[in-house]
């Protein structure tokens, strides 16, 4: 698992905007009115003095949840299990003391503060417009070190998401984000107010066609950052450093202010051409060193297809000795995807690392993949990983979080083997013997631990 995992986003939660686009927050609530094509929507939000309201890095954590939970099969309870460590890679932070206690935070914020949207939530499926009422986290569990349940290399974090984001999400109410780019924004204000320009950018009603153009009241525009001002000058200098960034960055062309007073007018022009990186595949180009910038010029000029096959191709030529790295890996790739008939092209190539296309809802499942295949090729934090999720998803009643953090440390040691481990269970399962399966385990791992 890496950081390009994430890459959707819940259309219902980046048009509404739920997080304030705000580096710090003090407010314990907020109350937000608008008229949207005739209908009055409500959107309220109430919060823990102590955590305050949503804001700034909540973000990164939101999204990051929300493609976890996509990557793990959308189960219909909306139930996930992560380590602390894979989760702060997926938020694009460091994995330091510091943004452990923050993600502790950010999780007990998102858990504790309670929203409500009248008329605003759309039931995509049924072309309606509903209320919702909800904590984004709904029940949120984690392994600790100690008594204050500080957060540690060794944490297991499982938890619910809300019904109503869990239904949206497996309506198909989703629209892609583009989080390789919004991680490398270099502050939450910037990642919050791209997430919401982006969500902004789409009709609920026509998901498909995102618009380049959009034009908004400066005060209402305030309300759906959840800036608490009311002063024109006041949110300008809010919005400023983002934008700035957002436009040398290139996903914005330009932003216009006109007007006077409260009816000032906020345009933003999109740069049309602005690439949204397919994340596996920009990762995967990144791997090699190649830049950024360079990635997103990639996308441009080259579909996902060629660019696969090319870094697939150039792994084989690699390995064979055909091509052989004079400087850096990135420079020779570069060289084999401007100039792809100097080299040969092997009759069965080798395909390491290869991304995968997650198949649409309606295509059937042809042949199950064997558990060995599954785990095949996957480093031991990511099988653990792997191995933690499916354990959550078959055994959450039985297994608690604790019993979680040790499997995962065990596979990490290699003190279990991944494959048998979850043959015997995924067997507990169909034999209808989890209990068991769940009190030897317990054994196994508690025996290790002695060990």
């Amino acid at each position: 698992m890496t950081n390009a995992l994430s890459r959707f986003d819940e259309l219902n939660l980046s048009r509404l905007n739920l997080i304030s686009a705000l580096d710090q927050a003090e407010e314990t609530e907020w109350d937000v009115n608008f008229e949207a094509e005739g209908r009055i929507v409500r959107v309220r939000c109430e919060a823990l003095p102590k955590y305050a309201v949503p804001h700034g890095l909540d973000s990164d954590v939101s999204s990051a949840l929300l493609n976890l939970y996509i990557e793990s099969g959308e189960p219909e309870d909306g139930r996930f299990a992560v380590s602390a460590t894979t989760l702060l890679k997926l938020c694009g932070w460091h994995n330091t003391g510091k943004y452990h206690g923050l993600l502790r935070t950010s999780l007990e914020r998102l858990h504790t503060s309670s929203f409500s949207v009248s008329g605003g939530w759309r039931d995509h499926p049924k072309g309606r417009w509903t209320h919702a009422k909800f904590h984004f986290i709904e029940s949120l569990d984690f392994s600790s070190a100690d008594g204050a349940g500080a957060f540690d290399e060794r944490t297991i974090i499982a938890g619910r998401l809300a019904d109503a984001i869990v239904a949206s999400i497996r309506g198909g109410y989703i629209k892609p984000l583009d989080t390789v780019f919004m991680l490398s924004l270099s502050r939450p204000r910037t990642r919050a107010l791209y997430r919401i320009l982006d969500g902004a950018r789409y009709n609920p009603a026509n998901p498909d066609k995102p618009l380049n153009v959009l034009d908004v009241n400066l005060i209402a525009w305030a309300d759906q950052c959840k800036i608490p001002s009311s002063v024109p000058g006041n949110i300008r200098r809010s919005l400023q450093a983002p934008h700035t960034e957002l436009i040398e960055r290139g996903y914005l062309k330009s932003v216009d202010v006109t007007g006077r007073g409260r009816q000032q007018m906020i345009r933003y022009e999109f740069v049309p051409e602005f690439t949204p990186m397919d994340p596996q595949v920009a990762a995967r180009l990144a791997s090699y060193g190649v830049a950024d910038g360079t990635v997103r010029k990639l996308m441009k000029q080259h579909d996902r297809t060629f660019l696969t096959d090319s870094m697939n191709r150039f792994d084989t030529l690699v390995k064979s000795g055909v091509i052989v790295i004079k400087k850096t890996k990135a420079a020779a790739l570069m060289h084999l995807l401007t100039h792809p008939d100097d080299y040969p092209y092997p009759a069965s190539p080798v395909k390491p690392g290869e991304v995968v296309v997650k198949a649409s809802r309606m295509e059937p499942m042809l042949e199950a993949p064997s558990i060995t295949s599954e785990f095949t090729g996957l480093n031991p934090e990511q099988a653990a990983e792997k191995a933690v999720r499916r354990l959550n998803l078959f055994y959450r009643n039985r297994i608690p979080i604790t019993l979680l953090d040790g499997v995962r440390r065990a596979l990490l040691d290699e003190q279990l083997d991944v494959v048998a481990l979850m043959e015997d269970a995924m067997l507990a399962v169909t034999q209808d013997q989890r209990d068991e399966f769940a009190r030897v385990l317990k054994g196994r791992v508690e025996g290790k631990s002695a060990d």
